[in-house]
């Protein structure tokens, strides 16, 4: 007899099939087994707490979260789940939220250790001592052998004041695993605090002896050496913990100390420059908050070099520490008040920051007092377009390129207005400084192929061309519609994409192959990236291939998600209200969840595109008409299926918008200011997607207004105007 529901039954071969590679740590593989499991059977609890728990391992605990809640959706009653919760929660540093998560499973089950343990490690962090306590004891009775809870143990009664019974509870871990590091170290904390110096300088050798990479242990080894006279040896214990982990902010303070007063102004010099060393390697490494912290050990040697003030302000300023950063500054300015590089770091602080008047100050001081400087005309112009002020920064980057006609990062910007304003021919052809413009994320990621970069005019008959993908996921959906007129050329077209688009990128129309970015290319003649294909065609406003949709959703899956979402009984819109975090215009183009709300109605049947909901919007979103997704949208295979279904998507600028116009469905906008080049500078409509509606800021940071134009126009808008089959 036939199985009747073959699409459970292979699920669940599925999920045994990733459970085996879990177990053998491919996490990676495990992953992609658990989504294929989703795609199949959305609602598989397993699946749904599994892609959690790796997401866990991987350290990525926002999409952990995410994955828990829906786990706890299909069943609320499983206290492993909301444990697991109250970890991912924990890491994130919301312990309320981690506290509620754990009383849950308590509440579900009391006798579950494990969860009685994560409660005192979350009361511990937010240092209610007594109360951590009571969760590791209660831990400690349902499990004796827990060498962690009485390790941690010994350190709340270290806290509580509680020496002797600390030192006890360091040798009961001890006793359970000899072998406990952190146990090893707590217990010689414990031995110094009871004035035993020589069995505290045992015990933290003990643990090094263990693990020699144990920086905690190195930096306590070091004070109690410095404390009994010796400091060359107290010095080497800092500088090795330093090395091993360059966060621990206490190490480099009394490295500092040390140094200063051993009063060798030698052993300065090389701290010095061994520091400054150190630090450009952490802030290059993307390490901003280490790197602050050697600069910081750096002035407490010396705090009258002004190029330290200012490289440690830099580096808080990346670490989104911007009163620390102007005060940094401040003090370097202090120093060198004539300084122009001191004002133009000043200038673009306080741009982080959103303060632009007062950093149009500092850039005006900047140009003044370094007139013939084609950086600071260049970051002057930057600004001036930021405010709206384009004609003005036009003039700067003039003046920037007649000072410096390679600067290429005027080039670029100079390129961003052109296209703004429709001017392609040059827009297009200054856009290509972004390759030799150091400063851009472009420059850095660019690649290098043996194979001769396409320019338009070489003969591609016979010939095989790889289309790569440079910038963002919306890029990527926005400049794949030139891959037809490549393949039109003659050519077999490869387009490599990163993971999330590829299904997706299955159904352009004149692509030969798609490949993953990172995965191995098959042989080509010519490259090209795909943002540099509108010069290579020498595109104008009036030639923007618009041939629309030239991308399409997968039949199954769209079935698929027509039998999730039931009959439709009234508008169905898909909403996006934030963008990638990380993208370094978020914060103009995202719209708080409060003021996006102001839609929501009884009118439509709201459905949430956003892949992943931060953690302050989810408390909020949990109360709105909305339907939340994420936990069955993989890639943009699933997000584009689900579009089809939708009779409008209201987006911000991010690539669920680039994906809804590729597909041809109607697409509301919303752009903020100043306006992103694609969108040009004025009118409602796209040139690049027919089916898109622009929503345009009227005043920089004022979406209220925006969002309230869109809710007029959708509770206004016949059911049959937008309805689509």
């Amino acid at each position: 007899m036939a199985n009747p529901h073959p699409s459970i039954s292979q699920a669940e071969q599925l999920f045994s099939q990733g459970l085996q590679l879990h177990s053998q740590g491919d996490f990676a593989r495990a992953m992609q087994t658990y989504e294929q499991v989703l795609k199949l059977a959305p609602g598989h609890f397993g699946a749904l707490h599994h892609v959690g728990i790796v997401a866990f391992q991987v350290g990525n605990y926002d999409m952990a979260a995410g994955f828990f809640r829906s786990a706890l959706a299909v069943d609320p009653g499983h206290a492993g789940v909301h444990s697991d919760l109250g970890n991912a929660q924990r890491e994130m540093q919301h312990i309320d939220d981690a506290l509620r998560s754990y009383d849950h499973a308590l509440a579900l089950n009391a006798d579950h250790a494990d969860v009685w343990f994560n409660r005192g490690v979350a009361l511990q962090a937010a240092q209610r001592n007594a109360d951590a306590l009571h969760s590791y004891e209660r831990a400690l009775a349902l499990h004796q052998g827990d060498d962690q809870a009485w390790s941690n143990r010994a350190a709340v009664l270290v806290q509580l004041g509680r020496h002797d019974d600390a030192l006890h509870s360091a040798q009961q871990a001890l006793a359970c695993n000899p072998h406990n590091i952190e146990a090893l170290s707590h217990r010689g904390d414990i031995l110094l605090a009871l004035g035993r110096p020589d069995e505290a300088d045992a015990s933290y050798r003990q643990a090094l002896a263990l693990v020699p990479e144990y920086a905690d242990a190195h930096y306590k080894l070091g004070l109690l050496l410095q404390a009994r006279g010796r400091p060359q040896e107290a010095l080497q214990c800092y500088d090795q913990a330093i090395r091993l982990h360059p966060e621990l902010a206490l190490a480099y303070k009394q490295r500092a100390a040390l140094t200063r007063s051993a009063d060798d102004r030698q052993q300065v010099a090389r701290f010095l420059a061994g520091y400054r060393q150190f630090g450009k390697e952490l802030q290059d490494a993307g390490r901003p908050q280490s790197a602050a912290r050697a600069y910081a050990a750096m002035l407490e040697l010396d705090d009258a070099d002004a190029a330290i003030w200012q490289l440690h302000a830099q580096v808080l300023n990346t670490a989104a520490r911007r009163d620390e950063a102007l005060a940094s500054i401040g003090r370097a300015l202090a120093l060198q008040p004539d300084n122009a590089s001191l004002h133009l770091t000043r200038g673009f602080i306080l741009r982080s920051a959103r303060r632009y008047d007062d950093a149009l100050g500092s850039y005006e001081q900047a140009v003044a007092l370094a007139p013939r400087h084609s950086e600071t005309y260049t970051n002057l112009g930057s600004l001036l377009d930021q405010i709206g002020q384009a004609d003005r920064a036009m003039e700067n980057y003039a003046q920037a390129l007649k000072l410096d006609p390679d600067n290429a990062l005027a080039h670029w910007n100079q390129a961003l207005v052109h296209l703004r304003r429709g001017d392609f021919e040059r827009g297009w052809r200054e856009y290509e400084w972004r390759w030799k413009a150091e400063t851009l994320s472009v420059y850095k990621g660019r690649r290098q192929f043996r194979q001769a970069r396409w320019s338009g005019r070489e003969p591609l008959q016979g010939k095989t061309i790889l289309l790569h993908m440079e910038q963002g996921l919306g890029d990527a959906i926005q400049f794949c519609r030139y891959a037809p007129l490549v393949a039109a050329r003659g050519a077999s077209v490869i387009l490599e994409v990163k993971k999330p688009l590829a299904a997706l990128m299955a159904t352009l129309p004149g692509v030969a192959r798609v490949v993953v970015r990172d995965e191995p290319l098959p042989a080509f003649d010519y490259q090209i990236p795909l943002m540099s294909l509108p010069l290579a065609f020498a595109t104008t406003l009036a030639t923007v291939p618009h041939d629309v949709p030239y991308l399409s959703s997968d039949p199954a899956k769209v079935a698929q998600w027509r039998a999730r979402l039931g009959e439709r009984r009234k508008l169905r819109v898909g909403v996006v209200w934030g963008g990638n975090p990380d993208n370094p215009n978020d914060a103009h183009r995202s719209i708080p969840l409060a003021v996006f709300a102001r839609i929501f109605s009884d009118q439509c049947e709201f459905i949430s595109l956003q892949k992943e909901v931060r953690p302050d919007d989810q408390a909020l979103l949990d109360t709105l008409p909305v339907r939340q997704l994420a936990g069955q949208l993989h890639d943009f295979s699933d997000t584009a299926a689900l579009c089809a279904l939708l009779d409008l998507v209201i987006s911000v600028d991010t690539s669920v918008a680039h994906l809804a116009g590729a597909l041809g469905r109607p697409v509301w906008i919303m752009a903020q200011q100043p306006f992103e080049w694609r969108w040009l500078e004025q009118g409602s409509g796209s040139p690049w997607y027919p089916s898109a509606t622009l929503y345009r800021q009227a005043q920089r940071g004022d979406w209220a207004t925006v969002m309230d134009a869109v809710a007029a126009d959708l509770a206004g808008t016949p059911y049959s105007q937008l309805i689509m089959p």
